[in-house]
């Protein structure tokens, strides 16, 4: 045997030997599937906040990259778990109509409107005495808001389908962050913050409402619960900035940075806790200061067993799809 043709055959011999090597680690797709269907049943308990992430471990997003998050598949599959060229993402983000970007285009302006004229009218009829429950109100508004973040997140990312009218317009947004969560780096202020800001829309109106048509004395009384509802649609209108912050690992502002560290706003290292597969934790997304106490007492799981006992709809079950899909 020649020196070429033993180098021949050793190179076959170990190309066959890295194939079979490979095809065996090479995980059974039907029991991988299966595995992540057991694990959007039946979740495990939220890691507690002193605990690290481990990624190597745990099927969480990377913090390291606004891309890191598309990685090979630890299902089994043979494209990216997650990130822009996993299947769903794809199928998901070419579903964002422009009827869906007229209406968050409607809802900036309205919503920005009754901001600014509420704010100039209490401002205008500002009361001194009244500074303490304003004060009071503000971190009442923040919690509130906290925790409304929560339950629409837990709610979203839960039930409902992509399949139906709303749920094209309000679900896919949640369904397209789980299987590519960067995504929401890429999104421009309109489509990150419009669905937020429409929110705010009729609450705003009731209280213009109300300042164009009380008299002065009823709006001195209503003056520290008018502040609770600008500051709260203030906070819920910029929860959703604040989860892009969340997010984004490069070029973020000092200020925003230190907000983080502060935990006045919610931390990256804090959300992505929620990004460990299935999603099912610390879904408060505006300071993440509910988290803890709500998954401590097993908050969502309760909530989960009175909608399915109710409805029959099985949590999850939407999601699951999507995080499956191949093509």
């Amino acid at each position: 045997m020649t020196a070429s043709s033993a180098a021949t055959s050793s190179s076959s011999s170990s190309s066959t030997s890295t194939t079979t090597l490979t095809t065996t680690m090479m995980p059974d797709e039907n029991e991988c599937l299966k595995k992540e269907e057991e694990r959007f049943k039946s979740p495990d308990p939220a890691p507690t906040l002193d605990e690290e992430v481990d990624i190597a471990t745990l099927p969480s997003m990377l913090e390291d990259d606004p891309n890191g998050n598309v990685v090979q598949c630890d299902l089994g599959f043979k494209g990216p778990r997650w990130g822009p060229q996993h299947a769903g993402a794809m199928k998901l983000a070419s579903m964002y109509s422009k009827e869906k970007r007229l209406q968050e285009e409607v809802s900036l302006i309205f919503a920005i409107f009754f901001f600014i004229t509420v704010f100039v009218n209490l401002l205008v009829s500002w009361e001194t005495s009244i500074w303490k429950s304003v004060v009071f109100y503000a971190v009442l508004g923040v919690m509130t808001a906290d925790f409304l973040s929560g339950l629409v997140h837990w709610g979203a990312d839960t039930f409902g389908s992509v399949e139906t009218w709303f749920g094209r317009s309000f679900i896919r947004p949640f369904r397209e962050h789980h299987v590519d969560p960067t995504a929401i780096t890429r999104h421009d202020f309109v489509e990150v913050n419009g669905d937020n800001f429409m929110l705010c829309i009729v609450p705003l109106g009731l209280i213009l409402y109300q300042q164009l048509t009380y008299e002065r004395a009823e709006l001195t009384q209503w003056a520290s619960f008018h502040w609770y509802i600008l500051l709260l649609g203030i906070y819920v209108a910029l929860t959703n900035q604040i989860h892009k912050w969340s997010h984004t690992y490069f070029g973020l502002s000092k200020w925003v940075v230190f907000l983080q560290k502060a935990h006045i706003i919610l931390p990256r290292s804090h959300h992505k806790i929620h990004h460990i597969s299935p999603h099912a934790c610390y879904y408060c997304i505006t300071t993440g200061w509910l988290n803890w106490p709500l998954e401590y007492i097993g908050f969502w799981r309760k909530l989960e067993w009175v909608v399915t006992a109710a409805t029959g709809m099985q949590p999850r079950e939407d999601d699951l799809k999507w995080a499956t899909k191949l093509n």
